[in-house]
């Protein structure tokens, strides 16, 4: 295997790690100015989001294409290769540093998911909240004329 085929692996998967870092300390900011209800500031977090996951995704298909290359040079199968298999291809210090890249790899995706499913909660509450507010608003409909701001939301029904 070459040696540059080798340090573009381990470098493209320290800009995973990076980039899901990144995607980690997003979800926590994003929290805060999602329950402080500060809309523009929510939407900067979700392109930003949007952003880090189309890097991870380009990410992974860079390093899924490197891993076939890499694979077939050493004459295996790229399907079939398991973790340890692929891990032992590499020698000497690139097989420390890419065992170190890894360990750091999976912590990474394990406190991303972890907060992922936290802000999907949050977002799952917040909903619930929100239709609650939405149906209030809509029973007081007649009794009260909407600004024209908000017509948008509540469109005026026949017979009201």
């Amino acid at each position: 295997m070459k040696k540059s085929e080798t340090r573009m692996y381990i470098e493209l998967l320290k800009r995973r790690v990076a980039s899901l870092r990144l995607m980690a300390k997003e979800l926590l900011d994003c929290r805060q100015s999602f329950v402080s209800m500060d809309l523009e500031s929510t939407r900067e977090h979700i392109s930003y989001q949007q952003g880090l996951c189309a890097e991870i995704r380009f990410l992974d298909h860079e390093l899924g294409a490197l891993r076939r290359q890499i694979a077939e040079a050493a004459g295996l199968q790229p399907d079939g290769l398991g973790n340890a298999a692929f891990t032992s291809l590499f020698a000497g210090a690139s097989a420390l540093e890419l065992l170190q890249v890894l360990r750091e790899l999976a912590a990474v995706q394990k406190s991303a998911r972890r907060l992922n499913r936290v802000y999907a909660g949050l977002l799952k509450r917040s909903r619930r909240s929100i239709n609650v507010l939405i149906n209030v608003m809509a029973s007081y409909m007649g009794t009260y004329p909407p600004s024209p701001r908000y017509m948008c939301l509540f469109p005026r029904q026949a017979g009201m």
